[in-house]
Protein backbone atom coordinates (compact mmCIF):
# COMPACT_ATOMS: atom_id res chain seq x y z
CA UNK A 1 0.00 0.00 0.00
CA UNK A 2 1.36 3.41 -0.99
CA UNK A 3 2.55 5.59 1.86
CA UNK A 4 0.18 8.50 1.17
CA UNK A 5 -2.82 6.19 0.81
CA UNK A 6 -1.92 4.52 4.11
CA UNK A 7 -1.62 7.95 5.70
CA UNK A 8 -4.98 8.99 4.22
CA UNK A 9 -6.70 5.89 5.63
CA UNK A 10 -5.27 6.60 9.06
CA UNK A 11 -6.29 10.26 8.86
CA UNK A 12 -9.91 9.21 8.22
CA UNK A 13 -9.78 6.59 10.98
CA UNK A 14 -7.96 8.96 13.32
CA UNK A 15 -10.61 11.65 12.87
CA UNK A 16 -13.23 9.12 13.97
CA UNK A 17 -11.49 6.95 16.57
CA UNK A 18 -10.80 9.42 19.32
CA UNK A 19 -12.60 11.13 22.15
CA UNK A 20 -15.96 10.02 20.78
CA UNK A 21 -14.89 6.39 21.12
CA UNK A 22 -14.35 6.88 24.84
CA UNK A 23 -17.85 8.35 25.05
CA UNK A 24 -19.57 5.53 23.16
CA UNK A 25 -19.76 2.92 25.97
CA UNK A 26 -21.01 5.70 28.25
CA UNK A 27 -23.65 6.97 25.81
CA UNK A 28 -24.86 3.61 24.43
CA UNK A 29 -24.68 1.43 27.57
CA UNK A 30 -28.43 1.59 28.26
CA UNK A 31 -29.20 0.40 24.74
CA UNK A 32 -27.36 -2.92 24.97
CA UNK A 33 -24.83 -4.53 22.66
CA UNK A 34 -27.10 -5.67 19.81
CA UNK A 35 -28.97 -2.37 19.49
CA UNK A 36 -25.80 -0.28 19.73
CA UNK A 37 -24.07 -2.40 17.07
CA UNK A 38 -27.06 -1.89 14.76
CA UNK A 39 -26.90 1.83 15.47
CA UNK A 40 -23.21 1.93 14.49
CA UNK A 41 -23.90 0.21 11.15
CA UNK A 42 -26.72 2.67 10.30
CA UNK A 43 -24.52 5.65 11.20
CA UNK A 44 -21.61 4.24 9.17
CA UNK A 45 -23.77 3.76 6.06
CA UNK A 46 -25.18 7.28 6.20
CA UNK A 47 -21.96 9.10 7.06
CA UNK A 48 -19.72 7.20 4.62
CA UNK A 49 -22.17 7.79 1.74
CA UNK A 50 -22.37 11.52 2.51
CA UNK A 51 -18.57 11.74 2.95
CA UNK A 52 -18.24 10.42 -0.61
CA UNK A 53 -20.78 13.07 -1.68
CA UNK A 54 -18.59 15.70 0.00
CA UNK A 55 -15.69 14.44 -2.09
CA UNK A 56 -17.84 14.52 -5.25
CA UNK A 57 -18.80 18.17 -4.68
CA UNK A 58 -15.30 19.21 -3.59
CA UNK A 59 -13.80 17.81 -6.80
CA UNK A 60 -16.04 20.14 -8.83
CA UNK A 61 -13.99 23.09 -7.54
CA UNK A 62 -10.30 24.07 -7.39
CA UNK A 63 -7.93 22.73 -4.77
CA UNK A 64 -8.02 24.33 -1.31
CA UNK A 65 -11.79 24.78 -1.65
CA UNK A 66 -13.38 24.11 1.73
CA UNK A 67 -17.00 24.01 2.87
CA UNK A 68 -17.59 27.78 2.65
CA UNK A 69 -16.48 27.92 -0.99
CA UNK A 70 -18.51 24.80 -1.84
CA UNK A 71 -21.72 26.09 -0.23
CA UNK A 72 -21.33 29.54 -1.77
CA UNK A 73 -20.96 28.02 -5.25
CA UNK A 74 -23.87 25.57 -4.91
CA UNK A 75 -26.43 27.23 -2.62
CA UNK A 76 -25.49 30.92 -2.76
CA UNK A 77 -24.05 33.61 -0.50
CA UNK A 78 -26.92 33.55 2.02
CA UNK A 79 -26.70 29.78 2.25
CA UNK A 80 -22.94 30.05 2.69
CA UNK A 81 -23.34 32.58 5.50
CA UNK A 82 -25.92 30.42 7.32
CA UNK A 83 -24.19 27.07 6.80
CA UNK A 84 -20.75 28.56 7.32
CA UNK A 85 -21.74 29.94 10.73
CA UNK A 86 -23.30 26.63 11.83
CA UNK A 87 -20.30 24.68 10.52
CA UNK A 88 -17.99 26.89 12.53
CA UNK A 89 -20.02 26.20 15.70
CA UNK A 90 -19.92 22.48 14.88
CA UNK A 91 -16.14 22.38 14.52
CA UNK A 92 -15.65 24.46 17.66
CA UNK A 93 -17.99 22.10 19.56
CA UNK A 94 -15.96 19.08 18.41
CA UNK A 95 -12.58 20.60 19.24
CA UNK A 96 -14.00 21.71 22.61
CA UNK A 97 -15.20 18.17 23.31
CA UNK A 98 -11.77 16.72 22.53
CA UNK A 99 -10.01 19.33 24.67
CA UNK A 100 -12.45 18.45 27.48
CA UNK A 101 -11.61 14.78 27.05
CA UNK A 102 -7.89 15.56 26.81
CA UNK A 103 -7.80 17.65 30.00
CA UNK A 104 -9.76 14.90 31.78
CA UNK A 105 -7.17 12.28 30.79
CA UNK A 106 -4.22 14.58 31.53
CA UNK A 107 -5.52 15.40 35.01
CA UNK A 108 -5.96 11.70 35.74
CA UNK A 109 -2.39 10.97 34.62
CA UNK A 110 -0.92 13.81 36.69
CA UNK A 111 -2.88 12.63 39.73
CA UNK A 112 -1.03 9.31 39.51
CA UNK A 113 2.19 11.24 40.13
CA UNK A 114 0.70 13.13 43.05
CA UNK A 115 0.12 16.35 41.09
CA UNK A 116 -3.27 17.97 41.68
CA UNK A 117 -3.82 20.93 39.36
CA UNK A 118 -7.05 22.66 38.25
CA UNK A 119 -8.97 21.05 35.37
CA UNK A 120 -8.87 24.25 33.28
CA UNK A 121 -5.07 24.38 33.56
CA UNK A 122 -4.89 20.80 32.24
CA UNK A 123 -6.82 21.96 29.17
CA UNK A 124 -4.39 24.83 28.65
CA UNK A 125 -1.38 22.52 28.97
CA UNK A 126 -2.98 20.01 26.59
CA UNK A 127 -3.45 22.62 23.85
CA UNK A 128 0.01 24.17 24.35
CA UNK A 129 1.66 20.76 23.95
CA UNK A 130 -0.32 19.40 20.97
CA UNK A 131 -1.66 22.56 19.27
CA UNK A 132 1.66 23.29 17.50
CA UNK A 133 1.40 19.96 15.64
CA UNK A 134 -1.82 21.20 14.02
CA UNK A 135 -0.33 24.62 13.34
CA UNK A 136 2.54 22.95 11.43
CA UNK A 137 0.11 21.60 8.78
CA UNK A 138 -1.21 18.32 7.37
CA UNK A 139 2.19 16.68 6.74
CA UNK A 140 3.09 16.96 10.41
CA UNK A 141 -0.40 15.90 11.48
CA UNK A 142 -0.07 12.86 9.19
CA UNK A 143 3.21 11.76 10.81
CA UNK A 144 1.85 12.45 14.30
CA UNK A 145 -1.37 10.59 13.48
CA UNK A 146 0.39 7.55 11.96
CA UNK A 147 2.52 6.98 15.03
CA UNK A 148 -0.37 7.41 17.45
CA UNK A 149 -2.82 5.34 15.39
CA UNK A 150 -0.43 2.38 15.23
CA UNK A 151 0.17 2.63 19.00
CA UNK A 152 -3.52 3.16 19.70
CA UNK A 153 -4.81 0.30 17.57
CA UNK A 154 -2.17 -2.02 19.00
CA UNK A 155 -3.10 -1.02 22.56
CA UNK A 156 -6.82 -1.31 21.77
CA UNK A 157 -6.59 -4.83 20.36
CA UNK A 158 -4.40 -5.99 23.24
CA UNK A 159 -6.69 -4.33 25.79
CA UNK A 160 -9.82 -5.87 24.25
CA UNK A 161 -8.23 -9.33 24.15
CA UNK A 162 -7.36 -9.09 27.86
CA UNK A 163 -10.77 -7.70 28.89
CA UNK A 164 -12.59 -10.32 26.79
CA UNK A 165 -11.40 -13.00 29.23
CA UNK A 166 -13.52 -11.34 31.93
CA UNK A 167 -16.73 -10.98 29.88
CA UNK A 168 -19.92 -12.18 31.55
CA UNK A 169 -22.57 -12.91 28.89
CA UNK A 170 -25.31 -12.15 31.44
CA UNK A 171 -24.34 -8.47 31.16
CA UNK A 172 -25.48 -8.50 27.53
CA UNK A 173 -29.10 -9.11 28.56
CA UNK A 174 -29.60 -5.53 29.75
CA UNK A 175 -30.51 -2.71 27.40
CA UNK A 176 -33.45 -1.40 25.40
CA UNK A 177 -33.62 0.24 22.00
CA UNK A 178 -35.79 3.04 23.44
CA UNK A 179 -32.99 3.97 25.83
CA UNK A 180 -30.56 4.11 22.90
CA UNK A 181 -32.17 7.08 21.14
CA UNK A 182 -30.37 9.78 23.20
CA UNK A 183 -27.03 8.30 22.11
CA UNK A 184 -27.78 8.75 18.39
CA UNK A 185 -25.98 12.08 18.30
CA UNK A 186 -22.79 10.74 19.94
CA UNK A 187 -22.78 7.74 17.55
CA UNK A 188 -23.20 10.01 14.51
CA UNK A 189 -20.34 12.21 15.69
CA UNK A 190 -18.14 9.10 15.92
CA UNK A 191 -18.34 8.84 12.13
CA UNK A 192 -18.06 12.57 11.44
CA UNK A 193 -14.85 12.31 9.46
CA UNK A 194 -15.91 14.14 6.29
CA UNK A 195 -14.52 17.40 7.73
CA UNK A 196 -11.11 16.05 6.74
CA UNK A 197 -12.12 15.36 3.10
CA UNK A 198 -11.06 18.76 1.61
CA UNK A 199 -7.68 18.50 3.39
CA UNK A 200 -7.38 14.86 2.29
CA UNK A 201 -8.01 15.83 -1.32
CA UNK A 202 -5.05 18.23 -1.27
CA UNK A 203 -2.87 15.64 0.45
CA UNK A 204 -3.64 12.90 -2.13
CA UNK A 205 -3.34 15.30 -5.10
CA UNK A 206 -6.81 14.69 -6.59
CA UNK A 207 -6.20 10.93 -6.93
CA UNK A 208 -9.87 9.87 -6.95
CA UNK A 209 -9.16 6.15 -6.58
CA UNK A 210 -6.98 6.68 -3.51
CA UNK A 211 -9.45 9.17 -2.05
CA UNK A 212 -12.30 6.65 -2.33
CA UNK A 213 -10.15 3.90 -0.84
CA UNK A 214 -9.05 6.14 2.03
CA UNK A 215 -12.67 7.02 2.87
CA UNK A 216 -14.07 3.48 2.58
CA UNK A 217 -11.25 1.60 4.34
CA UNK A 218 -10.66 4.40 6.84
CA UNK A 219 -14.36 4.41 7.85
CA UNK A 220 -14.58 0.61 8.20
CA UNK A 221 -11.81 0.60 10.82
CA UNK A 222 -13.84 2.72 13.29
CA UNK A 223 -16.98 0.62 12.70
CA UNK A 224 -15.14 -2.60 13.59
CA UNK A 225 -13.45 -0.98 16.59
CA UNK A 226 -16.68 0.52 17.98
CA UNK A 227 -18.60 -2.77 17.85
CA UNK A 228 -15.72 -4.72 19.44
CA UNK A 229 -15.05 -2.02 22.05
CA UNK A 230 -18.68 -1.87 23.19
CA UNK A 231 -18.84 -5.67 23.25
CA UNK A 232 -15.94 -6.10 25.68
CA UNK A 233 -16.91 -3.10 27.86
CA UNK A 234 -20.59 -4.10 28.13
CA UNK A 235 -19.63 -7.71 28.80
CA UNK A 236 -17.16 -6.95 31.58
CA UNK A 237 -18.84 -3.97 33.31
CA UNK A 238 -22.50 -4.16 34.40
CA UNK A 239 -24.94 -1.34 33.73
CA UNK A 240 -25.89 -0.68 37.35
CA UNK A 241 -23.95 -0.47 40.59
CA UNK A 242 -21.51 1.96 42.16
CA UNK A 243 -18.99 1.47 39.34
CA UNK A 244 -21.53 0.57 36.63
CA UNK A 245 -21.76 2.27 33.24
CA UNK A 246 -25.05 4.08 33.95
CA UNK A 247 -23.41 6.41 36.48
CA UNK A 248 -20.86 7.79 34.00
CA UNK A 249 -23.28 10.19 32.28
CA UNK A 250 -23.68 12.21 35.49
CA UNK A 251 -20.08 12.77 36.63
CA UNK A 252 -17.62 15.58 35.84
CA UNK A 253 -14.88 13.31 34.47
CA UNK A 254 -16.61 10.49 32.55
CA UNK A 255 -13.43 9.31 30.80
CA UNK A 256 -11.62 8.93 34.11
CA UNK A 257 -14.77 7.27 35.45
CA UNK A 258 -14.67 4.70 32.65
CA UNK A 259 -11.07 3.83 33.55
CA UNK A 260 -12.10 3.50 37.20
CA UNK A 261 -14.88 1.09 36.22
CA UNK A 262 -12.49 -1.03 34.15
CA UNK A 263 -9.97 -1.09 37.00
CA UNK A 264 -12.67 -1.95 39.57
CA UNK A 265 -14.09 -4.94 37.70
CA UNK A 266 -10.81 -6.15 36.15
CA UNK A 267 -8.08 -5.22 38.66
CA UNK A 268 -5.09 -6.68 36.83
CA UNK A 269 -1.91 -4.66 36.40
CA UNK A 270 -1.62 -5.18 32.62
CA UNK A 271 -5.19 -4.01 31.99
CA UNK A 272 -4.78 -1.00 34.29
CA UNK A 273 -1.65 0.15 32.44
CA UNK A 274 -3.14 -0.51 28.99
CA UNK A 275 -6.40 1.27 29.85
CA UNK A 276 -4.52 4.35 31.01
CA UNK A 277 -2.20 4.26 27.99
CA UNK A 278 -5.08 3.79 25.52
CA UNK A 279 -7.20 6.60 26.95
CA UNK A 280 -4.12 8.84 27.16
CA UNK A 281 -3.61 8.77 23.38
CA UNK A 282 -7.20 8.13 22.27
CA UNK A 283 -8.24 11.77 22.25
CA UNK A 284 -5.07 12.97 20.53
CA UNK A 285 -5.67 11.69 16.98
CA UNK A 286 -9.21 13.07 16.79
CA UNK A 287 -8.08 16.33 18.37
CA UNK A 288 -5.29 16.74 15.80
CA UNK A 289 -7.39 15.76 12.75
CA UNK A 290 -10.50 17.76 13.69
CA UNK A 291 -8.41 20.79 14.66
CA UNK A 292 -6.70 20.54 11.26
CA UNK A 293 -10.13 20.55 9.60
CA UNK A 294 -11.11 23.62 11.64
CA UNK A 295 -7.84 25.38 10.81
CA UNK A 296 -8.23 24.76 7.05
CA UNK A 297 -11.88 25.81 7.26
CA UNK A 298 -10.95 29.12 8.89
CA UNK A 299 -8.14 29.65 6.36
CA UNK A 300 -10.64 29.20 3.50
CA UNK A 301 -13.31 31.40 5.06
CA UNK A 302 -10.93 34.19 6.13
CA UNK A 303 -8.68 33.94 3.04
CA UNK A 304 -5.60 33.35 5.18
CA UNK A 305 -2.43 32.22 3.38
CA UNK A 306 0.26 29.89 4.70
CA UNK A 307 2.73 32.59 5.77
CA UNK A 308 4.10 32.16 9.29
CA UNK A 309 2.66 35.47 10.50
CA UNK A 310 -0.80 34.49 9.25
CA UNK A 311 -0.56 30.98 10.74
CA UNK A 312 -0.09 32.48 14.21
CA UNK A 313 -3.45 34.27 14.04
CA UNK A 314 -5.04 31.20 12.50
CA UNK A 315 -3.78 29.06 15.39
CA UNK A 316 -5.19 31.55 17.91
CA UNK A 317 -8.57 31.52 16.14
CA UNK A 318 -8.52 27.71 16.10
CA UNK A 319 -7.83 27.05 19.78
CA UNK A 320 -8.80 30.05 21.93
CA UNK A 321 -12.63 29.82 21.54
CA UNK A 322 -12.85 26.07 22.38
CA UNK A 323 -10.44 26.57 25.29
CA UNK A 324 -12.72 29.25 26.73
CA UNK A 325 -15.76 26.99 26.33
CA UNK A 326 -14.07 24.15 28.20
CA UNK A 327 -12.76 26.44 30.95
CA UNK A 328 -16.23 27.80 31.74
CA UNK A 329 -18.03 24.47 31.29
CA UNK A 330 -15.78 21.58 32.40
CA UNK A 331 -18.59 18.96 32.11
CA UNK A 332 -18.61 19.60 28.37
CA UNK A 333 -17.47 16.22 27.03
CA UNK A 334 -20.71 14.24 26.50
CA UNK A 335 -22.91 17.34 26.08
CA UNK A 336 -20.68 18.82 23.36
CA UNK A 337 -20.53 15.47 21.57
CA UNK A 338 -24.36 15.43 21.61
CA UNK A 339 -24.63 19.02 20.32
CA UNK A 340 -21.98 18.29 17.70
CA UNK A 341 -23.96 15.20 16.70
CA UNK A 342 -27.03 17.25 15.75
CA UNK A 343 -24.89 19.69 13.76
CA UNK A 344 -22.94 16.76 12.30
CA UNK A 345 -26.08 15.31 10.66
CA UNK A 346 -27.08 18.73 9.36
CA UNK A 347 -23.66 19.63 7.96
CA UNK A 348 -22.08 16.28 7.07
CA UNK A 349 -25.17 14.35 5.94
CA UNK A 350 -27.91 16.73 4.80
CA UNK A 351 -25.72 19.55 3.41
CA UNK A 352 -23.47 17.36 1.17
CA UNK A 353 -26.58 15.68 -0.25
CA UNK A 354 -28.20 19.01 -1.10
CA UNK A 355 -24.95 20.31 -2.63
CA UNK A 356 -24.56 17.14 -4.71
CA UNK A 357 -28.15 17.55 -5.97
CA UNK A 358 -27.39 21.15 -6.96
CA UNK A 359 -24.16 20.18 -8.75
CA UNK A 360 -25.71 17.24 -10.61
CA UNK A 361 -29.25 18.28 -11.50
CA UNK A 362 -29.53 22.08 -11.17
CA UNK A 363 -26.15 23.50 -12.19
CA UNK A 364 -25.20 20.38 -14.19
CA UNK A 365 -21.52 20.85 -13.43
CA UNK A 366 -18.77 18.85 -15.04
CA UNK A 367 -18.28 15.99 -12.56
CA UNK A 368 -14.79 14.57 -12.05
CA UNK A 369 -16.28 11.88 -9.83
CA UNK A 370 -19.85 10.84 -9.05
CA UNK A 371 -21.08 8.60 -6.24
CA UNK A 372 -23.25 5.65 -7.26
CA UNK A 373 -26.97 6.42 -7.06
CA UNK A 374 -29.34 8.92 -8.63
CA UNK A 375 -32.20 11.13 -7.43
CA UNK A 376 -33.88 8.32 -5.47
CA UNK A 377 -30.70 7.63 -3.47
CA UNK A 378 -30.11 11.31 -2.74
CA UNK A 379 -33.77 11.74 -1.74
CA UNK A 380 -33.48 8.79 0.66
CA UNK A 381 -30.36 10.32 2.21
CA UNK A 382 -32.15 13.68 2.63
CA UNK A 383 -35.20 12.10 4.29
CA UNK A 384 -33.02 9.95 6.56
CA UNK A 385 -30.96 12.96 7.59
CA UNK A 386 -34.08 14.99 8.42
CA UNK A 387 -35.49 12.14 10.55
CA UNK A 388 -32.21 11.76 12.44
CA UNK A 389 -32.04 15.55 13.03
CA UNK A 390 -35.60 15.54 14.39
CA UNK A 391 -34.96 12.58 16.72
CA UNK A 392 -31.66 14.11 17.88
CA UNK A 393 -33.27 17.49 18.65
CA UNK A 394 -36.09 15.84 20.60
CA UNK A 395 -33.60 13.89 22.71
CA UNK A 396 -31.25 16.85 23.16
CA UNK A 397 -33.90 19.22 24.47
Amino acid sequence: MKSKLFGGILLVAGTSIGGAMLGLPIATAKGGIFNSSLLFVVCWLLMTFTALLTLEVNLCFPKNSNIISMVKATIGKRGALFCGTIYLFFLYALVSAYIAGGQDVLRGLLANFGLEIPLWLCGLIFVFIFGPVVAAGIKHVDIFNRVLMILKLGALFLLMSLIAKHVDVNNYQSGSINLLLPSFTVAITSFGFSIIVPSLRNYLNDNVKQLRQAILIGSLLPLACYVAWDAVIFGSIPLGGEFGLARLTDINQPVTGLIESIVYYIPTEKIILLAKFFTSICVLTAFACVSLGLSDYLADGLNIDNKKSSRVWLTIATFVPPLLIVMFYPKAFILLLSVAGVLCVLLQALLPTVMAWQCRYVQKNQMNYQVVGGKATLSLAIVTSLIVILVSLINLF
